[in-house]
């Protein structure tokens, strides 16, 4: 058998409950690789949705984590890249199926997970718009800084976050109004911003490189009152927004 068919097998039986592998006698030596390499990744997945933990319970977070497992594999040696999917595989997942806002939160925790370890950006530089005229807007594009995410969530998640972190003990209804939020790293803390519809569609816009032009365009649709001097002067102080580029 060649190494690399070797390696692919004894990672896919660690990964199983596969305990047929002629190279490993006895064949239940491989639990011990399959326990350890459970474990670790049940631990990894733990510490990057500590919120569903608390919502769901420690041990059917285990459950649920070992079903995930089973079902999405590691493919990296970097274990901070694992658990991508566990948003996706919750919103199909027959045991939470009554739990509707599980997967929001998870996708909540994943982004959260992505920007705390996201790259960093100095200050925008102000002479990089000395020239610049409202002509020249439509070839504009201005840069979130790379530790931030502009999402809508359809759930109250600022709510179930204090519901987790123990700040309030009455039951949450999941009728309430959802928020847009700004998620940003600031040195390294995340902080969550709520924004304004018309804040929301003017980053989201950016967010998707869309610009200026387009995106002044859509959050004055929203709220003809949207003040982009404002705003900019506010984004670019607080280092949401750190660079600009013409297309």
């Amino acid at each position: 058998m060649q190494l690399q068919n070797l390696q692919h097998e004894f990672a896919e039986a660690v990964l199983s409950d596969d305990t047929h592998l002629s190279f490993i006698l006895p064949a239940q030596n491989i639990r011990i690789y399959q326990n350890q390499a459970l474990s670790q990744l049940i631990e990894c997945l733990r510490n990057t949705y500590p919120l569903i933990v608390k919502l769901v319970g420690d041990d059917f977070f285990r459950v649920t984590a070992k079903a995930y497992i089973k079902q999405y594999h590691s493919r990296s040696g970097d274990l901070n890249e694992y658990g991508a999917y566990f948003s996706h595989f919750l919103a199909g997942y027959q045991a939470v199926k009554d739990l509707i806002y599980l997967a929001e939160v998870a996708q909540f925790e994943w982004t959260c997970h992505l920007l705390s370890t996201a790259g960093t950006h100095g200050p925008f530089d102000p002479h990089l718009l000395k020239n610049v005229s409202p002509e020249q807007y439509d070839q504009l594009h201005f840069v979130l800084h790379p530790a931030a995410k502009v999402m809508k969530f359809y759930y109250p998640i600022l709510r179930i976050i204090d519901l987790c972190e123990t700040k309030i003990d009455e039951n949450i209804d999941l009728s309430e109004a959802g928020v847009d939020l700004l998620i940003i790293r600031r040195q390294l803390d995340i902080s969550l911003l709520p924004l304004t519809p018309a804040d929301f569609i003017f980053l989201s816009s950016l967010q998707d490189n869309h610009s200026v032009s387009d995106a002044l365009e859509a959050a004055l649709n929203e709220d003809p009152h949207f003040s982009l001097d404002q705003k900019l002067t506010a984004w670019i102080q607080d280092g949401t927004i750190v660079d600009c580029y013409f297309s």
